[in-house]
């Protein structure tokens, strides 16, 4: 028999500190990856082995475990397995410079009698540009593949006719004033 404890999807339109500037990725991580450590039903672990190892999140679900007065250790008889935390980017529906960030932070405690889960996840919209803003440089857990734009009638029919009109009309323009 296993628990489970949901933060619930959250989507919110555009994230927005007082500031004017929009949250970071590691920002969303840190608090999101705290409160689903905090949510987990402790059920008499005060001890757990965190895995996987290789994880780049690994780092921050110890260090919030450890803040909640809890340690780790390598012969312990509960297990906190990471089984997301990550920042993903999705095409917007509707807007070319704009794109989805997702964050997810999935989070489960297992012990001999029962395996207990913590969920999160935020999504808002980010502009294009935004994105270097909301990213660490060289940081595997705060990055994330950006999709391309949609192609649009511009890129597929218009801009192309323009280029062909304009090499057309310089050529024609060339002989002509040569052929005088």
């Amino acid at each position: 028999m296993g628990c489970t404890t949901s933060v619930g999807a959250v989507l919110v339109a555009a994230a927005v500190l007082c500031s004017g500037q929009v949250r970071t990725n590691f920002s969303l991580l840190d608090s999101m990856v705290a409160r689903a450590v905090s949510d987990l039903p402790c059920g008499g672990c005060d001890s757990a082995v965190v895995l996987p190892y290789q994880s780049a999140a690994r780092w921050l679900v110890v260090e919030k475990w450890i803040a909640s007065g809890k340690t780790t250790t390598e012969n312990a008889r509960c297990t906190l397995a990471i089984a997301d935390c990550a920042v993903r980017y999705a095409l917007h529906p509707t807007e070319r410079d704009s794109v989805i960030r997702t964050v997810t932070v999935d989070v489960r405690l297992m012990t001999p009698d029962t395996t207990c889960r913590s969920m999160s996840q935020y999504a808002d919209t980010l502009a294009r540009e935004d994105i270097v803003a909301v990213e660490l440089p060289r940081s595997e857990l705060t990055s994330s593949p950006v999709p391309p734009p949609p192609r649009s009638l511009w890129d597929d029919l218009l801009e192309p006719v323009v280029i062909v009109a304009s090499v057309a009309t310089t050529l024609l323009l060339l002989f002509t004033a040569r052929s005088r």
